[in-house]
């Protein structure tokens, strides 16, 4: 195996799935109620470089949409993952569907779990690209001083409501860059304060983590604070290298979504 997370590794010329890296989801850094409980969910993985040569020599071009489950004991290290796919640029395959499954056999090899990839046109990602409806929170973060610092408002209220913030921060815990996403909280059970939520979203400007780890933060601070009858969490994160990653974190079972947003 090539280890490339941190390190400068020249762009692949031939196909390298040694390259890959895995990255174990243990319990060591999970949130409490991750580690203890059941947390459903994926992670997304929109692959916007996936390229191979067809039999007869020339390239073909596709955008990738991959899922991990949540519950997978390993996930893939984005980098990799990158220099992965581009290393397929000079492979020629027979035909799209085995190229697909080659791909998730040295993913699924690499992680010990099964994984779905589903391929489409450059042109066809206007089919699941749309902005998440909700209620937003991206008022100037001043105004989240003047609220209480409780987690909920009325008790005796029940809600569902869908709360959405485009300004979550957080920093590759390798290279310390930034990373940008936007944050959607989807819940039922007593009103929770929005200022809590943006003081959340606000507490991770300066945190290093892996986008998936973020997530989990998240979900578990206001499982735990607010105590909801039902919970999801989804990140959009913008592309870097060519990938974006939107992972979903849920107290209830969840069926996989293609979406995206246009920002990634």
């Amino acid at each position: 195996m090539v280890f490339v997370l941190g390190n400068r590794v020249a762009a692949p010329t031939k196909y390298a799935p040694d390259i890959l890296e895995r990255i174990e989801r243990d319990a060591a850094g999970r949130s409490l109620s991750l580690s203890e409980g059941t947390v459903y969910g994926y992670d997304c993985w929109h692959l916007y470089e996936l390229a191979w040569l067809g039999s007869d020599g020339a390239p073909e071009n596709f955008v990738g949409v991959l899922f991990i489950d949540v519950n997978s004991a390993a996930t893939i290290e984005s980098k990799s993952l990158k220099l992965y796919l581009n290393s397929l640029n000079f492979q020629r395959f027979d035909n799209s569907d085995a190229a697909k499954s080659v791909i998730c056999s040295d993913i699924q090899d690499l992680i010990g779990a099964t994984v779905t990839l589903e391929l489409f046109s450059p042109s066809d990602i206007n089919a699941f690209t749309r902005e998440p409806d909700g209620i937003s929170l991206d008022e100037p973060f001043a105004e989240a001083s003047a609220e209480t610092t409780e987690w909920l408002g009325t008790m005796e209220v029940s809600v569902t409501e869908t709360l959405v913030s485009h300004r979550l921060r957080s920093l590759c815990p390798v290279t310390g860059q930034p990373d940008w996403g936007s944050l959607v909280v989807n819940y039922t059970g007593p009103q929770i304060n929005r200022g809590r939520i943006r003081d959340l979203v606000a507490s991770f400007r300066e945190h290093q983590d892996f986008h998936e780890r973020c997530v989990e933060r998240c979900f578990s601070s206001i499982l735990s604070n607010a105590n909801p009858r039902s919970l999801s969490v989804t990140a959009y994160y913008q592309r870097r290298g060519g990938i974006d990653i939107t992972p979903v974190r849920s107290s209830e079972p969840v069926t996989r979504q293609l979406w995206r947003m246009g920002r990634q």
